[in-house]
């Protein structure tokens, strides 16, 4: 009686199971001694724990027990004189009846837990597992009988099936899993633990945890939670793997029983994608909300200089560096038109030479440069490219950020803030929109006003100095015959001088400091002989309050008079330009202008900028003639955060 399978059926090799119960230790020595009758063997065999079979040596069952007739779902009749094979499952049977002959050739006792793969097979057809133990015991004329004793093992078997599978999910787990006991000292260690920190099973099995993790409170609290009762949720932290690089990972710690002491079992899984994809939603949550408010901005009709201010305050705060500014180029010359952030890192945009480098490349180029500047050590400029509107013509501008990490910008860095940098552009089309309508509301009002002038208050005058004039031949007083015309001829002259200003009103509706400056070189042109040239540097003039606009034009025309009458210039230059100060600059080629501290045209520019804040420089050219320079502060917005 053998009930096992070929080992060849097992290609694995045999599962190790649990020593099972031998046939008593009295019957199995037993050499020579059968016992006597049937009766005998029937009592013998109901006394043993397990199923039990008694098969001679051919292979016939002669006797089961009770258990074997409930485990198989044969009646004793049914087996008993039965060959052994119809307890065998029929793929083992041939292999089955060459065993037991070898096994009768040399019979000896086997215990249970031989290391063997058994099935046996039930009446129904169906198998199980099983473990047999078999012992020889003599027979009556020297034959020899076995005694099978069988149990069945379906509940080891699927629990050691469990075990190993779960054994399997664990070691192909691309978690890193691991256990420890209550000391710390960890007991096992996955491939994917190994995978994700790069230390082998070898370095860290019998090692404390403490030597790998150091100090880690998440770790603790999980650890604290879990010798407590609770069962906490997995929770993020941060641990280093072995080339020193930090890993973003979420733990979570589970009560586990090794042998009799009571350890802990840590599931550790790579969230580095997941806090990348956190990121990366915070990133365009922040965008949006940039964008949302410089838009609302650009729509309430804030400043120019605001707009632009609120499109740097949002590229350094998403960029996460220390200063943003948009700076100008035109005319071979930079201006700042806004910025925010640090004073230190804006003080190299108020140096032109130091963020030269990377405007220029990216002007050049099209495409965001990089370069380090002199401000501070690790100091760096990175300069996104713009093309601004304006009505000279298009201007090249550059958004420059400023940090340490304006050298490390990733390409979702650069895409969001060359997008936020388009928002510039906006603003300048608006701005140029909104002057171009303001312009035509004055132009508009001018023409009312002109109309006005013309057909009320200059017929009225000249009404008024018809009737002075009637009045004259009835005065008699010569004194007051003399003011009567007096006043006569001043009507005169005010009505000459509301024409002259009917014609200014509809000839030039210009609203900005451009116009106004047009106007007076074109008025200066006549005396002069010729046009002057002129260049405009800086912002849309709209940024210029009428009263400064006012007092720079009239000093103009003083500049361009003295020109005119007193230099005796073949040539006259004219620079305006725009930063945080308005500057009017004369240069003509003429003989001078003598004493200029007796000029009362020239103490009155002076006095025009003092009253402003401002100077006025008068000297020599280069080459011969008179520079005239006539400064003024402007309002700016306010003060970067510093």
């Amino acid at each position: 009686m053998v009930l096992e399978a070929e080992a060849e059926d097992n290609p694995a090799g045999p599962v190790p199971l649990p020593a099972g119960l031998p046939v008593p230790e009295a019957l199995a020595a037993q050499s020579g001694a059968l016992p006597q009758g049937s009766d005998m063997l029937t009592t013998f065999l109901s006394l043993m724990p397990d199923a039990a079979v008694a098969v001679d040596g051919k292979g016939t069952i002669i006797a089961v027990n009770e258990r074997t007739e409930a485990f198989f779902g044969y009646s004793a009749q049914e087996v008993e004189g039965k060959n052994i094979e119809l307890l065998v499952p029929e793929r083992f049977r041939h292999s089955h009846r060459r065993r037991r002959a070898d096994y009768s050739a040399d019979p000896r006792t086997r215990p249970m837990g031989a290391g063997l793969d058994l099935y046996a097979r039930r009446k129904d057809g169906s198998e199980f597992p099983v473990d047999i133990s078999l012992a020889p015991i003599g027979g009556g004329g020297g034959g020899e009988l076995v005694v099978a004793a069988i149990r069945d093992i379906t509940e080891r078997k699927a629990a050691q099936s469990a075990q190993a599978q779960l054994a399997a999910i664990v070691q192909s787990s691309a978690d890193g899993i691991f256990s420890m006991s209550h000391r710390g000292v960890i007991t096992s260690w996955n491939p994917g633990a190994e995978a994700m920190f790069g230390f082998s099973p070898e370095e860290v099995v019998g090692r404390h945890i403490g030597l790998f993790f150091p100090d880690d409170p998440v770790l603790e609290e999980l650890l604290d939670d879990t010798r407590s009762g609770h069962i906490a949720r997995s929770k993020d932290t941060r641990w280093q793997r072995r080339e020193g690089k930090s890993l973003d990972v979420a733990i979570s710690v589970s009560p586990l029983a090794l042998g009799d002491e009571p350890g802990f079992s840590v599931l550790v899984r790579d969230i580095t994608v997941h806090k990348e994809a956190e990121s990366q939603l915070r990133r365009q949550a922040r965008w949006q909300a940039a964008t949302a408010e410089i838009r609302l901005s650009l729509l309430s009709e804030a400043s120019l200089k605001s707009s632009l201010r609120l499109v740097c305050k949002w590229a350094a705060e998403l960029a996460n560096v220390s200063a943003a500014a948009l700076v100008v180029v035109e005319g071979g010359r930079s201006r700042t038109a806004a910025s925010y952030g640090e004073r230190d890192a804006l003080a190299a945009v108020s140096h032109p030479d130091q963020v030269a480098t990377p405007v220029t490349q990216a002007i050049a180029s099209g495409r965001p440069a990089t370069a380090a500047t002199n401000r501070g050590s690790g100091l760096h400029a990175r300069a996104f490219p713009l093309t601004l509107p304006s009505k000279e013509g298009p201007l090249s501008a550059a958004l420059v950020l400023l940090g340490e990490q304006a050298a490390n910008l990733g390409p979702d860095a650069d895409d969001a803030i060359g997008s936020l940098a388009t928002h510039a552009i906006l603003a300048f089309e608006l701005a140029n929109v909104r002057a171009e309508r303001d312009r035509l509301l004055i132009s508009a009002d001018r023409e009312r006003i002109a109309r006005d002038l013309h057909d009320l208050v200059i017929q009225r005058l000249f009404g008024a100095g018809l009737r002075l004039q009637g009045a004259l031949a009835l005065i008699d007083n010569p004194q007051a015959s003399s003011r009567v015309a007096s006043t006569v001829d001043d009507l005169d002259v005010t009505i000459k001088e509301i024409r002259e200003a009917i014609f200014a009103l509809e000839s030039a509706p210009g609203t900005d400091l451009r116009a106004k400056a047009l106007e007076a070189m074109a008025y200066a042109a006549e005396s002069l002989g010729f046009r002057p040239s002129v260049s405009f540097h800086g912002p849309t003039d709209v940024e210029i309050t009428l009263p400064v606009q006012l007092e720079a034009v009239a000093v103009l025309r003083e500049a361009l008079s003295n020109a005119a009458r007193h230099a005796h210039a073949t040539r006259v230059e004219v620079d305006i330009s725009l930063d945080d100060e308005l500057t009017v600059l004369v240069v003509d080629n003429g003989v001078g202008i003598g004493s200029p501290g007796h000029l009362s045209g020239i103490a009155n520019a002076r006095a025009r900028a003092e009253l402003l804040g401002g100077s006025l420089e008068l000297c020599p050219a280069e080459g011969g003639g008179t520079s005239f320079e006539w400064r003024v502060p402007l309002p700016v917005a306010p003060a970067f955060n510093g």
